[in-house]
Order: C-alpha cells, then sequence, then structure tokens
C-alpha cells in the first residue's frame, strides 16, 4: 500500500496557511473577553436563583475555547444532583431558563428533556438542564455526560491544539461534513477535539487520515481497548469518559469517504485556497431547464411544519432509505439524491435522479434447475399469481413468465408513499418539476446545488 503525506519541502507552506487561517477564525483576545464576561453575568444570574441546582457551567465549544469567531452558540448547563426526581428536574430547568430570557425572545425546544434557548444581546443562548456525574456513573439524562466532556478537553488539551481543533471544524465546514445532527451526519465538534487529541495535531490528523481504511477504531485511553469490539460502525471513536459510547456514531461512511478525498487533497497542495470561501455560480434559468428537460428526475416534496428540524431530517432520511431499496426490488435505481431542508416556509425536498422512467410489463422469472427435484416442485407448485406463461423448461431450468402490477416509477413510489410516508408529501416526475421549479424560487438554489458535476473540495 502506497503511503501518502506531506512532502517536507511543503511544510513551510503548511505553516504558513495555518497562520492565515488562524487569523480568519480565531477569536481574538478581546471577543474572548467579551465572551467570559457575558458568560459569567448569566452564570451569576443561575447561582442566585432559588432552585435545586447546584452549579452552572458554559460548555461545547466556548467553555474549551475550541470555537470559530463566526459561529458563536452559548451552552450553559445547569447542574443538579442525581437524586432530583426527573419531573421536578425538568420543571426547575425550564424555570430556570425563562428566568434568564426574561425581557428577550426565547422558546421551548426539546432534545430528551425539554429545555429553552433564545437570544440576549444578539447572541443565541441555551440553558439546559443536566444531572452532575462523576466519570463511570450511569447517566439519568442524554446531555449529562457534557460536564465530563468540558473536563477532559480542558485538562488534557493545549493552547496549540485547541487552535488546530478550530482548523480541523473549518476545514470540515469546507467540505459540509461538520455538524453530527440527521440533516448531516458529520463530525461533531467533541469528535473533532477527540480526533486532535488522538493525534496531536491537524496535520498529523490528515497525514493518518488519507491511508485510513474501514474499519477505523481507535480509543485514548488504552483500558477501553476491549471495547473496541462492541461497536460495528466504520468510524469508532470511544468516549473517553464512557466506554460504552462511539463518539462517531452519526458519522456516515459518505462523510468519512469525503474527509479522507479532502485530506488527501490539502495534503497534495496545502495552502490557503482550500479554505477560501467559494462561490458555487447559481445557473440561469436556461441552464436549469434545460437540466430539468433533459435528465430523468423526481422531487419529493415534504411538509414539514411543526416538526423539530432534527426530527423531520431523521424521519425523512429513515424512509427514504427504504424507498430507495424498494425502487431496486423493482428495478429502478437512484444515480444521484439530496436532502435540502427550507426551514423558513417549513418544507424539505427530496431531488433524485434515476436510471429509467419504465420497465418491461413482462418478465422471466428464472425457476431451479431440473435436477434440483425438492426446489423444482416448490417452484412449479407455488407458481405466482403474476404469471402468465409457465411454468416451462428452457435448456436445464424452470422459467415462468410473469406480469408486474406496476411499471412506472411514478406509480411505484406513490404506493410506497401512500403506504410508508407518515409526513405530508407530494411526489413531481420528469415534466411536473419544472411547472414546481417555476412556482417555488427556492427551488434554483437546491438545483444548482444538485448539479454540480464533483465534490467542492476538488477546485
Amino acid at each position: 500500500m502506497v503511503k501518502i503525506g506531506l512532502d517536507k519541502s511543503k511544510d513551510f507552506i503548511y505553516k504558513k496557511t495555518r497562520k492565515d487561517v488562524l487569523e480568519m477564525i480565531k477569536p481574538s483576545s478581546k471577543q474572548i473577553i467579551q465572551d467570559k464576561k457575558f458568560v459569567d453575568l448569566i452564570i451569576k444570574k443561575i447561582e442566585h436563583f432559588k432552585g435545586s441546582h447546584i452549579s452552572a457551567i458554559v460548555a461545547g465549544s466556548i467553555g474549551k475555547n475550541t470555537y470559530i469567531k463566526d459561529s458563536v452558540d452559548f451552552d450553559i448547563f445547569v447542574l443538579y444532583p442525581p437524586s432530583l426526581k426527573k419531573e421536578n428536574f425538568i420543571k426547575e430547568g425550564l424555570i430556570i431558563g425563562e428566568k434568564v430570557f426574561k425581557g428577550y425572545f426565547w422558546e421551548k425546544t426539546y432534545s430528551q428533556h425539554p429545555y429553552i434557548r433564545g437570544v440576549i444581546d444578539g447572541k443565541k443562548v441555551e440553558i439546559i438542564p443536566a444531572y452532575k456525574i462523576d466519570v463511570g456513573e450511569n447517566i439519568i439524562s442524554a446531555v449529562d455526560r457534557t460536564s465530563l466532556h468540558l473536563f477532559f478537553i480542558n485538562k488534557n488539551m493545549s493552547n496549540y491544539q485547541k487552535d488546530d481543533v478550530r482548523i480541523l471544524k473549518y476545514f470540515l465546514k469546507k467540505i459540509d461534513c461538520y455538524g453530527a445532527d440527521s440533516s448531516i451526519n458529520g463530525f461533531s465538534g467533541y469528535l473533532c477535539e477527540l480526533l486532535i487529541l488522538f493525534y496531536g495535531s491537524f496535520i498529523n490528523l490528515l497525514e493518518h487520515s488519507v491511508n485510513w481504511s474501514f474499519p477505523i477504531k481507535f480509543v485514548l485511553l488504552k483500558e477501553q481497548e476491549p471495547f473496541l469490539n462492541n461497536f460495528s460502525e466504520n468510524l469508532v471513536v470511544i468516549d473517553p469518559v464512557d466506554s460504552n459510547r462511539n463518539v462517531a456514531s452519526a458519522v456516515s461512511d459518505s462523510n468519512i469517504s469525503k474527509f479522507i478525498s479532502a485530506s488527501r487533497v490539502f495534503i497534495e497542495n496545502p495552502n490557503i485556497d482550500f479554505f477560501k470561501k467559494r462561490v458555487v455560480n447559481q445557473m440561469t434559468y436556461h441552464q436549469l431547464i434545460g437540466r430539468l428537460n433533459n435528465f430523468p428526475l423526481g422531487v419529493i416534496c415534504f411538509n414539514v411544519k411543526n416538526l423539530l428540524k432534527e426530527v423531520s431530517f431523521s424521519k425523512i432520511k429513515k424512509n427514504i432509505t427504504k424507498l430507495i431499496k424498494y425502487l431496486e426490488i423493482n428495478n429502478f435505481y437512484i444515480l444521484k439524491n439530496d436532502i435540502y431542508l427550507d426551514e423558513e416556509n417549513s418544507k424539505a425536498y427530496f431531488i433524485f435522479m434515476f436510471d429509467k422512467f419504465k420497465i418491461p410489463k413482462f418478465y422471466s422469472a428464472i425457476g431451479p434447475k431440473i435436477t434440483d427435484f425438492i426446489n423444482s416442485e416448490k417452484f412449479i407448485n407455488n407458481s405466482s399469481g403474476k404469471g402468465v406463461l409457465g411454468p416451462f423448461i428452457k435448456d436445464d431450468r424452470w422459467y415462468e413468465i410473469r406480469q408486474r402490477d406496476r411499471v412506472d416509477i411514478k406509480s411505484i413510489i406513490l404506493n410506497f408513499l401512500f403506504s410508508n410516508f407518515d409526513i405530508p408529501s407530494k411526489l413531481y416526475i420528469d415534466k411536473e418539476i419544472s411547472d414546481l421549479y417555476l412556482k417555488e424560487d427556492i427551488l434554483s438554489i437546491y438545483f444548482s446545488d444538485f448539479f454540480i458535476s464533483k465534490e467542492k473540495f476538488l477546485f
């Protein structure tokens, strides 16, 4: 196997690129101080509220100082004793959240349990209740590990490595692989931190990742090695604070492959151009109409009103996976597909290209060899009700000519949507898509993206 790594002659180029990227993305000392003051005021406010809470902390990338300056979310966790009953835990968490946002915009949202998020002085803030646990203790709510993650990273990571985490996050954003939610299925911020800790630096991570092959499994703590066999995903990074959790479980195989391939591109040419904003030219009306009229395309439009983004994407992806398999069983193959979410209008679009509009009405069902007596009997006696000719012998096998109930892709998809989807949806096929495009302006952006002929990092 040929090993790929950074050419030593390009080391100077990379060091300059690293410096230039950090100037682009790292918050200034002034911003870091301002952000800390902002957080401290909220935490002091929470600590003065009456309640069962023990303390409050700022977690996430702000708490670890691994954040990018133009992507700042303030995640404040209010910690409660494990002895507090769940109903009181939820109730108190919501009350404190509402008090923090008094006089500001806020809304109740949901993860495993409800919490409050909103905007204070133009900054996005989330007030999330969690139980205070120690390493090795069972979690009670899904977010209880967060304080342990914060402590582990801050204890073990140098400032140089924290800067490399910022670069890794920015790198992943450039290839659309950053974020663990179901709309992306990419790398979480915590996974980025663990990857940098394991490999020591951003460039060392890339030099190793270009030589990755599935499955990729590793631990940061030697004593966790026996737990690696408990996970079947192609990327396994065991959480150092919970041996039963794979931090990389959300990352899709496609995004792992994108990361490996993009790393190779960067290692070959480690200059600032990779990180610069590349404008994807929106296709003109005539270009899009030409594409829409000349490619076998379909669009399923979903109404996701009153559904959380995470819930809607998860449901749609799950059912789309089933639909693609169903189409393959019926001899239709999806060549390319993407899901786009229009949050402003509460819609999601599944855009797909397929191989053909119709399949033949009649087909030949191949049976067993005539020398296979048992299966021959089954084939003859269980002859399908769809059979129109046979069973008959051709060469050394049994055959039967059968007919299909549905032969066009539209009727097959509609049948599947009716039987399987619980989100309101509408299907558009072939010429219907041009009419949809003329009615909904947002589709020009989505179609322009869909028709990009190569990965965005292949500039």
